[in-house]
């Protein structure tokens, strides 16, 4: 919620469109009945109030937000005038919850895809049930839009690539029910703005696709239209880029739009991102060849397909992607696009090259290629795979490369299925289910019992940095709202923190190389960790210093973790060097730790010192985060 309230462009045109509504059914001489359909906070429901509405109900389907809804009306003097109802709209009834229909709906029910939060059925159902005929909806209606891009980059999150290079000038192949998978459904949302432009080609004008007005009676909730388009440029058809623009008002005059920059200038939201679909096969193209875009949506969802000449092809027989193979439905696309960067799998190959000659080697994590990587010098891999739901990719895998006898999956570690005292133990490390970066330090714990002491175990070390930031927008999701549009939030503001001290983590993971901001001092290691000794039986306790260096606003600290595999470094976080006063460079194939400064962000200058202080507690299994500011002169 933080970050939708803190959209002050979404909010004015919201505001302005209410205002518009109310004054046009008072110039009718009818009186101005508003319904305010998931209503959140309330926000919009005291809004309505603002600009005389003559009656207001509010409903809300998730029974704590409403709470927080009733005690933000009574903050704002407003209990007299607003209706909190604890249902979902289409529960509501009239001369039940409604004493009479409204002539005013205000919603704001939409996700990245517009649709994904059951849009359509909502519109539909207050149409036919809950609205006067001649009612003024708000929004009116939505423009929906795409591009067709070109983006190894993107595609990297979705497809794997054929062929990988291994030791000895081998290569692994991937089965080409893997390579040739469409992927899933799910839509890829994402900021599209920090994409390098060098990282998309862009081969289409953008395409008016859909057209919803939410003041019909009925939408469709199946709908296929076909656009025909001319090439921009030469290239690779990829992906397509989505986005949507609402029209507050029948006249059109105010709009919020969610399109990248590449294609107008807009805020920056992170609860509407861009979104982009993965085409189901690629198609190569000239410029100025004729194309056909053919769009499709059900009830909440869309996919596309794409065709050089005009499709013949039914509406019912183009359906969404799914994933066939098992590796998209058990494998992020974040982690897709560590398994697909080449420079790191570079480093992994000089690793390897600098090992001697294995008998046995040992694996332990989840899906990954650096087992079969291994298999080219070890006479047997053992593999402890954990994870059920990757264990089958990486059986087909053996399979493709005839290498069932050289690698060998485990469900667990067994010793007696090993058939001597492995020579290498090592991982990436990658589990399916951690979150932090540094969760996947269990191997530290789990391979003690799987190593002698002439094991090589790698990574050697692992560790931590911090490095503060002025991040842009970011911190926003984490940012007390106070007063929204003359609205006092503060209840709002204290029941999220007092929440936020019971369950929520002091650090949360994000991919920073999505969100803008820049390097206020050098980075600072906090902790390091040697694997080869055995691990810590009670808590270990690091403490150091950030020292500005670059005058700013710190309102986030970065933290990741480096693996160390001999000569050769595995980073989690920035990928060139950090200098203090620029933006940062962030690995894309893994999301990095941010810890957000609470109450008032402070502003720092050279000499200014952030203290840091990381603690390991084996037994909880964890790691704490804790950061102070020092205003005191390092020189």
């Amino acid at each position: 919620y933080a970050d939708m309230l803190h959209d002050s462009d979404r909010n004015e045109k919201y505001y302005m469109a209410i205002k518009k509504a109310i004054d046009e059914m008072h110039s009718r001489n009818k009186k101005a009945h508003v319904l305010d359909i998931g209503t959140g906070t309330g926000l919009l429901s005291m809004m309505a109030a603002n600009c005389g509405a003559d009656t207001i109900v509010a409903c809300e389907g998730f029974p704590p937000m409403a709470e927080i809804a009733k005690c933000l009306i009574q903050d704002n003097c407003l209990v007299d005038k607003i209706k909190i109802i604890s249902k979902r709209s289409t529960q509501l009834r009239v001369g039940i919850d409604l004493e009479h229909k409204a002539n005013i709906l205000v919603t704001e029910v939409f996700d990245t895809e517009l649709i994904g939060e059951g849009a359509i059925e909502t519109f539909n159902h207050a149409n036919e049930h809950l609205l006067e005929d001649d009612a003024i909806v708000i929004p009116w209606s939505a423009r929906v839009y795409c591009q067709v891009i070109e983006s190894d980059l993107l595609q990297s999150a979705n497809k794997i690539r054929p062929k990988f290079l291994v030791p000895l000038g081998s290569e692994l192949r991937l089965p080409r029910a893997m390579i040739n998978c469409p992927g899933t459904c799910g839509v890829h949302d994402i900021q599209l703005d920090q994409i390098h432009p060098n990282d998309v080609k862009i081969l289409s004008p953008p395409l008016q696709i859909f057209k919803y007005d939410f003041c019909k009676s009925e939408i469709p909730y199946d709908e296929t239209n076909k656009i025909t388009f001319e090439a921009l440029t030469s290239g690779m058809c990829t992906s397509v880029t989505f986005w949507w623009e609402l029209d507050m008002d029948s006249t059109g005059e105010t709009v919020i739009s969610i399109a990248p920059s590449f294609v107008k200038s807009t805020p920056w939201r992170d609860h509407w991102m861009q979104a982009v679909y993965h085409l189901q096969k690629f198609l190569p193209v000239k410029q100025s060849a004729q194309l056909e875009i053919v769009a499709s949506h059900d009830k909440y969802s869309n996919f596309f397909h794409l065709f050089e000449k005009q499709s013949t092809k039914r509406a019912e027989e183009l359906r969404p992607p799914s994933c066939t193979c098992g590796l998209h439905t058990s494998t992020s696309r974040t982690r897709l696009m560590a398994v697909n960067d080449i420079s790191r799998w570079h480093k992994y190959l000089k690793v390897l090259a600098n090992l001697p000659r294995l008998s046995i080697a040992l694996y332990i994590g989840d899906f990954s290629l650096l087992p079969f990587a291994v298999a080219s010098i070890a006479h047997k891999v053992y593999c402890i795979h954990e994870n059920p739901i990757s264990y089958n990719v990486m059986e087909s895998i053996i399979e493709e490369n005839n290498l069932s006898d050289k690698v060998i999956l485990l469900r667990k570690y067994d010793k007696v299925m090993i058939e001597g005292d492995a020579d290498v133990v090592l991982s990436e490390p990658y589990f399916r289910d951690t979150i932090y970066p540094w969760d996947n330090c269990r191997i530290w714990f789990m391979w003690q019992s799987m190593a002698s002491k002439h094991t090589i175990i790698l990574p050697s070390i692992c560790k931590i940095y911090a490095l503060p930031l002025q991040l842009d927008h970011l911190h926003k999701i984490r940012s007390p709202c106070r007063q929204v549009c003359g609205f006092s939030l503060h209840a709002f503001d204290k029941l999220i923190e007092k929440s936020s001290e019971r369950s929520d983590n002091d650090v949360e993971t994000q991919p920073l190389w999505e969100y803008s901001g820049i390097a206020l001092s050098m980075p600072s290691l906090m902790a390091e960790y040697n694997f080869q000794e055995p691990p810590p039986e009670s808590m270990i306790i690091n403490q150091g210093g950030l020292d500005i260096a670059h005058e700013g606003t710190c309102n986030g600290v970065a933290i990741w973790i480096d693996w160390l595999f001999g000569e050769e470094t595995i980073t989690t976080g920035p990928i060139s060097a950090v200098i203090p006063g620029e933006s940062v460079q962030w690995d894309k194939g893994t999301r990095q730790g941010i810890y957000f400064i609470k109450h008032i962000p402070p502003n720092v200058v050279p000499g200014s010192r952030i203290t840091h202080e990381v603690t390991l507690d084996p037994v909880a299994g964890n790691f704490l985060f804790d950061f102070h500011m020092k205003q005191e002169n390092t020189e």
